[in-house]
């Protein structure tokens, strides 16, 4: 029997990532759940089962797949992930994403396509999502082009290059659906509450946030924001409009983008915009400095 006021105990898996950061972040006022964040030793290392099973939790939550996937000894990793999901009676929640699909479809994917992307980060993140879904209390969540204004990421990497004068990339060929990190952290709590508290569901989802755009269209958003601080991003975009005109549609449109009715039919999630989010982060950056750290 669940006791009510107890904390939600979760075992995170990848607490140093931009999306463990965010989990621990977004719900640092919110007492009903209790974080067990174990080192990367405690994941990789030959006695990490003993570590793990020695840490009592209610849920899992890996957070570390997305970042490690490209990694030589993500196989040990995978190993811990077989052991979690074989032996432990606690459901576990994957974080996958979109880059498993081949984007060769013209609508958004729906939880029900088969992955079929070839490229060695998609192939890890597949096979773990096998291994993750053999047991049947277990959920992978796939979602978009994730932000967070941390490490390395498109919005860091935007800003860097326009500090540096380098003229930047124009692909007009990729779709998807830009997401922060804080939004895709709502998420996750929602669904660890609800599965804490009863809820039957489980299997794959997706949650990205709402709109389409294009990758181009995407840097034009991050560079017209970066104007207001930045004289150089002024520039710049005035050479993605001149761009624009150059750029000839594509034929291949590769679409990294998601159906998620399945989440909201099933947890009542709903998506939400992204444009907002966007905006108030580039401000941050160029406010608190941060950006120029990445120089």
């Amino acid at each position: 029997m669940i006791e009510i006021n107890a904390p939600i105990k979760v075992l995170l898996l990848g607490a140093d990532t931009e999306v463990g950061a965010a989990l621990l972040q977004y719900s640092k006022d919110r007492s009903e759940f209790e974080w067990l964040c174990p080192s990367e030793s405690d994941l990789l290392g030959p006695q990490s089962i003993d570590a793990l099973s020695a840490m009592e939790h209610d849920i899992v939550v890996d957070a570390l797949s997305l970042r490690y996937a490209l990694q030589d000894d993500y196989s040990r990793y995978q190993s811990t992930l077989s052991h979690l999901s074989r032996a432990d009676s606690a459901p576990l929640i994957m974080l996958s994403s979109a880059r498993v699909f081949s984007g060769d479809k013209l609508v958004p994917y729906s939880e029900n396509d088969a992955p079929d992307c070839l490229e060695p980060f998609a192939q890890a993140l597949i096979e773990s999502e096998k291994i993750v879904l053999q047991s049947e209390r277990n959920f992978v969540l796939r979602t978009g082009w994730l932000f967070s204004g941390q490490g390395d990421d498109f919005v860091c990497r935007t800003l860097g290059l326009i500090q540096d004068g380098v003229n930047l990339a124009y692909k007009n060929d990729l779709v998807g659906s830009p997401t922060p990190v804080s939004d895709l952290s709502r998420v996750i709590l929602s669904m660890v509450s609800q599965t804490h508290y009863g809820a039957k569901n489980h299997g794959v989802y997706h949650y990205c946030c709402a709109e389409e755009i294009s990758w181009i269209k995407l840097v034009e958003a991050i560079v017209a924001t970066s104007g207001q601080f930045d004289p150089k991003a002024q520039v710049e975009v005035e050479t993605i409009g001149d761009a624009f005109e150059g750029i000839e549609e594509t034929l291949q449109i590769k679409r990294q983008s998601l159906s998620c009715r399945r989440i909201f039919n099933h947890f009542g999630i709903k998506q939400r915009p992204w444009r907002s989010k966007l905006r108030n982060l580039v401000k941050e950056l160029y406010v608190s400095g941060i950006s120029h750290d990445k120089r």
